[in-house]
């Protein structure tokens, strides 16, 4: 344990020479997370290093080669907020008092920004509308330091950190319904209900207390109550627009259906208490658009009054009634056929790959057909429907691009060997194997099939198998070209070998250091394999595998083996960024089973 304590000590003093300070901030502030449990002094100062080093003046000049050259700056700019963010989240998770006064002095930074921003805008593009005049689901929008702080809270969200999210997330209560306020909340009423519930009884609150809230205000409200897929309201024209919610998973969207008794007749009382004011105040003078507005939420929602809340029906119908008459019949026609909408998806199963088929379809250009139809193979092997594929690259016209569509299955299929042969049979891992050498494909793509083969023998207790397979699949890596190809394949079977086979693991991390340091610029947020398909002037790129291979990985699965041998591997790469992010999740994997860590989470 001290010895993984001591090198995150070293990875974060390290961290603070790097040249990128996207990469320091980052490395600092898991450092620290990591630290905190077992030396929270030490920790602490490395938090408060890394925040004046990202909001030094002239932070932004040392983030490099970011975004495009049309607008470097602020590409680089944006750099330097998640970098920020990064520092928010380790200090939020440890210390919230800490978190919280990071957040507020990024906040004052942000409104700083937003306005010079703003000025330059307006002097340069005196006739254009200025973002912060921009519409954001019919005028209400976030502000720049509630965006950010809510972003932060997602972060801690996914990390499984939801009481700091929830922490995090609730000033931003105070600026009204939001949709990605309200997206946030469901998504955490999934994981922690009481905290989820809180927010949302609160930003009823706020919304009963503001003169100026509306019917859309209602409707996003009603979300969870009339249509947990559904986000509703009404455009400045007068008609109802419907966008679809989105999930995690299905847990999620159970959670985000299953509001309180409690909690839903709150949300009534409030509905009631906007729907039912007078026109004024409501700023302005009652519009066109905001009569269809409060006739649409009103029309939409009774059903739901008559059912949970019949007291405050009669008024509402009576009000409906008097909005009636303002509205011409056709647009109370359109407005009507909407408004007992639940959900855009079809009742039916539909063929997962119609769009693909139907733009094919609709298609004249033989060129583009084939490019359709290289998208369509590709959508296919996803869903692992290998007969529709097929059909699909049967029908490609060019003979270049119809070989492509046939990589694209043959490398889908060998990346996943795993799923498809993970049967009882004792042969099992000699088919998979036997189906990867014979596949056509390039070798780096083989030594991932033969790797996961290796995996499917050591699962059956085959060891010896496992160990010939994996040799197999090193001489395989070894042909592929130098550089992120070379590095992706040894990354990937080392990793089977990590559970396959302990002993010759060491001798694959040893050739995947030694891999990394040959090539440049590997891409640190994930490795994969691409592939280039189609004709002349019309290709299709593709990756494989589907969840790309993270060097940091490999090295915390050596960790756990190892740390001492895994260390002095890690020392070996020569790239410094790249060395700390593997020594730092070395250490994150040796000490996450000591009882202070799980203690501190």
């Amino acid at each position: 344990m001290r010895e993984a304590v001591a090198a995150l000590r070293e990875v974060a003093d390290a961290a603070r020479s790097f040249d990128d300070l996207y990469e320091s901030a980052l490395v600092q502030s898991e450092a620290a997370d990591a630290l905190w449990p077992f030396d929270e002094q030490a920790a602490r100062a490395i938090l408060r290093r890394a925040w004046e080093a990202a909001t030094a003046p002239g932070a932004v000049d040392k983030l490099k080669g970011y975004g495009t050259s049309d607008d470097e700056r602020g590409q680089a700019l944006e750099a330097l907020m998640t970098a920020r963010r990064f520092i928010i989240k380790s200090a939020m998770r440890r210390d919230p008092r800490l978190g919280d006064a990071f957040m507020r002095e990024f906040e004052h930074d942000l409104a700083d920004i937003s306005t010079g921003a703003q000025r330059v805008r307006t002097s340069e593009q005196p006739d254009e509308q200025s973002d912060a005049d921009s519409p954001q689901r019919n005028g209400r929008r976030l502000s720049p330091g509630g965006l950010q702080r809510l972003t932060v809270a997602e972060q801690l969200l996914a990390d499984g950190d939801f009481k700091r999210a929830a922490e995090l997330a609730a000033p931003v209560v105070g600026e009204g319904p939001n949709i990605e306020l309200l997206k946030f909340i469901l998504d955490l009423r999934a994981h922690d209900t009481r905290e989820a519930d809180a927010l949302y009884l609160r930003l009823l609150d706020v919304t009963r207390a503001d003169a100026s809230a509306d019917a859309n205000d209602v409707l996003l409200l009603s979300t969870p109550v009339v249509s947990p897929s559904l986000d509703v309201s009404v455009n400045p024209d007068g008609s109802a627009n419907l966008q679809v919610l989105y999930y995690d998973d299905e847990d999620a969207r159970r959670a985000a259906s299953s509001l309180p008794a409690q909690a839903r007749l709150a949300f009534y009382d409030v509905a009631a208490s906007v729907l039912l004011r007078p026109d004024a105040p409501r700023g302005d003078a009652q519009t066109g658009a905001d009569t269809s507005s409060d006739y649409f939420a009103i029309g939409r929602l009774l059903p739901f009054f008559e059912r949970e809340a019949a007291q405050l029906a009669p008024a509402l119908h009576a009000r409906q009634g008097a909005l009636a008459a303002e509205i011409d019949a056709s647009r109370r026609d359109a407005l009507a056929s909407k408004m007992d909408v639940s959900s855009l998806s079809s009742k039916n199963p539909s063929d997962p790959l119609a769009s693909n088929l139907d733009q094919i379809a609709r298609s004249a250009n033989p060129s583009e057909r084939d490019l359709l139809r290289l998208m369509a193979v590709d959508a296919a092997t996803r869903l692992r429907l290998w007969d529709r594929a097929r059909g699909i690259a049967e029908e490609v016209e060019d003979m270049e691009a119809r070989r492509g569509a046939r990589l694209i299955i043959a490398v889908r299929q060998v990346t996943s060997i795993s799923r498809s042969f993970d049967g009882d049979e004792p042969d099992t891992s000699t088919r998979a194997a036997d189906f990867a050498r014979a596949a056509d494909v390039p070798p780096e793509v083989r030594a991932v099939g033969l790797a996961q083969a290796a995996d499917l023998a050591a699962h059956r207790g085959q060891r010896a198998r496992a160990s010939e397979l994996l040799a197999e699949a090193e001489g395989y890596a070894g042909q592929a070209e130098r550089g992120e190809r070379r590095v992706t394949a040894l990354a990937l079977v080392t990793l089977s070998a990590a559970r396959a086979d302990p002993v010759r693991f060491w001798e694959l991390l040893q050739s995947l250091a030694r891999a990394a340091n040959e090539a440049d610029d590997l891409p640190l947020a994930g490795l994969n394999l691409e592939f280039i398909v189609g004709a002349e002037n019309n290709w299709y790129s593709f990756f494989a595998p589907v969840a790309p291979a993270k060097l940091p990985e490999v090295f915390a699965a050596a960790a756990r083996l190892d740390f001492t041998r895994t260390l002095a591997e890690a020392r070996t790469l020569k790239d410094e960024v790249l060395r700390a992010r593997a020594t730092l999740a070395a250490a994150r994997a040796a000490l996450e089973r000591s009882p202070r860590a799980r203690g501190a989470r």
